[in-house]
């Protein structure tokens, strides 16, 4: 899995005992390949990329994918593979008004044939596609997992993915009631400016350095929050196209007056305000927030969201497992791609708004 945060591809091995029972399954080794400084660059610019460069980094990048799939002790034992790829574009339903498309469309590049040849392994890539030609937001697809993974003693949690894009998923007892969507930028903003007020050293707030001890200025919040896509209702789904780098840098141009460490707490505190949100929205039946992804490794917006919440909810985290901040995206793919090679549907029509439950993904045979 390669994230909007472009800064390399986590793999893991996961073992699945059963493709239908609800289970939390062992995650036997975990790697991580970063990428080089230009490359993440690319990755979080790609309208910026010319045609011939995209085709370039579409045969490129499966073999950094394939580099982190090596590292994974045991790996040859794996059945199948699962590539997400890097998502360059993603034109959802809920955006057809602002970015202007007639099709619903998604573009993850990342070849699944390269890959298959590669490793001498099937391939499951293209996740979001059929959920989209349905009618769907083809996001978020990670609902299922969660579900999937969650013990039924354990329904009622609210697992909030703070990625670049953070979404929820309402963990319920029965799969038909599950509630899933994108609720606004993560860390995707705040990335982005930490490259910008550390001149590159940092890609992110690592550990909130760059965020300790800095004032939540409430114009700041106030003005994301009013973004147009806090006032779409669910299914929803967002990304770069809306809270990219442009976006980053007119935040910048409007309250660059701010202290550097305000300006990131700032933005930082819109990501705690959206999550409380919703908590509310969703509070029926909602008794704990499960924090996962690179968002759960900052203390900045583990602090802000435990002060937005003002204790109505405990907030966890956990350091090993599929939960992990670093681990589940990964492990959410790799349960598709063995439900997809068993001809199986891992898509939620109630998350994700499309028509009908679907497939998701291809698969690429090696010769």
């Amino acid at each position: 899995m390669s994230g909007t945060s472009g800064d390399g591809v986590d793999a893991i091995l996961l073992e699945l005992e059963s493709l239908e029972e609800r289970h939390t399954p062992k995650v036997l080794s975990r790697s991580f390949v970063p990428f080089e400084p230009a490359l993440q660059a690319e990755l979080t610019n790609p309208g910026e990329l010319r045609v011939p460069r995209l085709s370039e980094l579409h045969a490129e990048l499966p073999r950094r994918y394939a580099e982190a799939v090596r590292r994974l002790d045991g790996w040859e034992r794996a059945e199948v593979v699962g590539m997400h790829g890097q998502t360059v574009w993603h034109g959802p339903p809920s955006a057809r008004e602002g970015l202007g498309h007639s099709v619903n469309n998604t573009l993850q590049i990342g070849s699944s044939s390269v890959l298959a040849e590669d490793l001498g392994k099937p391939v499951v890539a293209d996740m979001r596609a059929a959920d989209m030609f349905h009618g769907g937001e083809g996001a978020p697809i990670v609902p299922f997992a969660h579900w999937f993974f969650t013990p039924v003693e354990r329904a009622g949690r609210l697992v909030v993915n703070v990625g670049g894009i953070a979404n929820i998923t309402h963990v319920t007892a029965e799969l038909d009631d599950v509630v899933g969507y994108d609720i606004g930028p993560g860390m995707m903003i705040a990335d982005h400016l930490a490259r910008r007020l550390s001149s590159g050293d940092l890609d992110y707030d690592r550990d909130g350095v760059l965020s300790r001890g800095g004032k939540v200025d409430s114009d700041l919040v106030d003005h994301v929050l009013a973004h147009p896509f806090f006032a779409k209702a669910p299914p929803r789904s967002t990304g770069r196209e809306d809270f990219g780098s442009e976006y980053a840098e007119r935040l910048l141009d409007r309250f660059g007056d701010l202290g550097d460490r305000d300006l990131l707490t700032s933005v930082i505190a819109v990501t705690a305000r959206m999550i409380a949100r919703a908590a509310l929205v969703e509070r029926s039946g909602v008794r704990s927030i499960l924090l996962t992804g690179g968002g759960a490794r900052n203390p900045t917006l583990v602090r802000l969201l435990e002060e937005t919440l003002a204790s109505s909810l405990p907030v966890e985290r956990v350091e090993e497992g599929v939960f992990a901040a670093s681990q589940h995206e990964p492990a959410a793919i790799a349960l598709i791609a063995a439900r997809t090679l068993a001809r199986m549907t891992s898509s939620l029509p109630r998350v994700t708004g499309a028509r009908r439950a679907c497939v998701l993904g291809h698969v690429a045979f090696p010769s």
